[in-house]
């Protein structure tokens, strides 16, 4: 199954009541159901060796001096912030998926440039 809105069931809304990154990537054609399909079988850290990987190759393997795991907390936040506001109506859940308040959850999005609008 593609969509599993199981999450999203609640009955208090809010701006991130439409926002569905994975659905504004398909319609970006950025993916497609196959790559979704074939996606499942990875994991996360083989996953992250690909784009790695992808960017050393397109870069000429010159990623030399670039602070990686200086910023890997601050990609993991974003992508798993993302996922929170994906799969819930509202901030509320989406906070309570990432055990912050509200108020840390409205930083978050300010802080990764966020636009809930569909």
């Amino acid at each position: 199954m593609l969509f599993d809105n199981s999450l999203r069931g609640c009955k208090y809304k809010s701006k991130n009541e439409n926002f569905d990154y994975k659905k504004k990537l398909l319609e970006e054609k950025k993916i497609n159901k196959d790559f979704l399909n074939r996606i499942k079988l990875l994991t996360i850290e083989e996953i992250l060796y690909l784009k790695l990987d992808s960017a050393a190759t397109s870069l000429n393997g010159k990623l030399l001096g670039f602070p990686i795991l200086k910023f890997m907390p601050d990609i993991c936040k974003e992508a798993v912030t993302l996922f929170a506001l994906s799969v819930t109506k509202n901030k509320r859940d989406a906070a309570a998926i990432l055990k912050v308040n509200i108020h840390q959850l409205n930083n978050l999005i300010k802080r990764y440039n966020i636009n809930l609008k569909p």
